[in-house]
């Protein structure tokens, strides 16, 4: 295999990529059940048994790798505790490292680079582990993804786009350097120096979540919506608002790295009801997840930057790298001051079976990466009658 990291790039330099989620089943089940599953999962996929080279030229490819260092192992550690170890523990991508799994007391934790796949891909892995726990066949799982010329035709770039990619592009062939693994281990060792994120988890029992189920439906929003107003009820300013987007085109079920996303401004009114307020909000939203335009831009941006330069905005936001000029770039793309207040990925509900055999999730909780261009990131999941929402930020 030979795929080149186009629209995905800017998930290679960032120190902190990694998506995690809880799987709490009803039954017990055996430590060593487990980790012949999840041996067994990872090598179907296509993805998991590849590797990340960067040539010398700066384009950055997924390469077979004959011996993947993905892990499961036992710990004590509670759920919070192995997002922190974990984040000060760079996965070796160039090694064919993209996913860990942790049977602990507080379940089974399983984390993934984003490089490996999207938060619907992590549930697939999670799927072929508990087919395979129960006893089920599984097949094989090719690589998935959009690269730029997978894009659909609509959602190409207005003219000025053009125009401001091809500027900062010759701008940057001035000073223009490659950037290697070993720039990112100096980035990420001295980042994680000063910094540790802290994880909240609320869980909403059948009850609630029809109650809120209930109030968007009379609002006329989505539940989503619901959610973010009651999130932006208590942020006295015009906060910038993140929605992750799946952008498969179908009902692919493929491992990779789909995530795109909108954005919107939105100040809360305190006059009015949270159900009023995320009725306006889903007014706000719903054009821009119909326009393609809107839904794509970031892909086409990332995919027609030159790749060295989106390395750029990890980096400064790290510390890895500064200059004026990439200071600037990062500003403009809103790596600085100007990041995201909420971000917020909604993985809905039953993407996945909860029953497998004698054995059934009894819950599952999602934890997004804090992104360098992001605040307050929020992961949103509904299993069965569950829905668990966390928050994750820097302390």
């Amino acid at each position: 295999m030979r795929y080149k990291i186009e629209t995905e790039r800017e998930n290679l330099f960032d120190v902190n990529m990694t998506i995690v989620m809880r799987v709490r089943l009803k039954t017990a089940v055996q430590f060593d059940m487990c980790k012949r599953a999840f041996d067994r999962a990872v090598s179907v996929y296509e993805i998991l048994n590849s590797r990340v080279v960067i040539e010398d030229n700066g384009d950055a490819f997924y390469v077979d790798c004959d011996s993947p260092r993905s892990s499961f192992t036992e710990s004590e550690l509670s759920f919070e505790e192995l997002i922190n170890a974990n984040e000060k523990s760079r996965f070796k991508i160039e090694d064919g490292e993209y996913i860990r799994g942790y049977y602990s007391h507080d379940g089974l934790v399983f984390l993934m680079h984003h490089l490996g796949g999207d938060g619907k891909s992590l549930l697939f892995f999670i799927e072929t582990f508990m087919k395979i726990l129960s006893g089920e066949s599984v097949p094989k799982v090719p690589f998935g993804r959009l690269s730029v010329s997978d894009l659909p035709a609509d959602s190409k770039l207005p003219y000025f786009y053009e125009l401001f990619i091809k500027s900062w592009n010759r701008k940057w062939s001035k000073v223009r350097r490659v950037f290697t693994f070993e720039d990112m281990d100096r980035a990420f060792n001295e980042f994680w120096k000063t910094h540790e994120t802290q994880t909240t988890v609320t869980i909403y029992n059948k009850d609630a979540l029809e109650k809120m189920k209930k109030e968007s439906k009379d609002a006329g929003c989505s539940l989503t919506s619901y959610l973010i107003a009651g999130m932006l009820k208590d942020m006295p300013i015009n906060a910038d608002v993140g929605l992750a987007v799946d952008g498969r085109f179908d009902d692919s079920r493929l491992m990779g790295n789909y995530a795109t996303g909108i954005h919107v401004k939105y100040r809360f009114d305190q006059k009015k009801s949270i159900g009023e307020n995320a009725g306006k909000f889903n007014d706000l939203i719903r054009p821009k997840l119909n326009d393609p335009r809107a839904r794509y831009s970031v892909l086409h941006i990332v995919g027609g930057m030159d790749p060295t330069l989106i390395d750029t905005l990890s980096l400064e936001s790290s510390g890895g790298y500064h200059s004026k000029l990439t200071s600037r770039f990062r500003e403009i793309m809103s790596y600085g001051k100007k990041k995201r207040d909420l971000s917020i990925t909604n993985l809905m509900k039953d993407i996945i079976p909860n029953k497998y055999g004698k054995y059934e999730i009894e819950d599952i909780a999602f934890v997004p990466p804090v992104v360098s261009y992001g605040r307050n990131l929020y992961g949103i999941i509904t299993v069965g009658d569950r829905m668990t929402v966390t928050h994750h930020t820097y302390k």
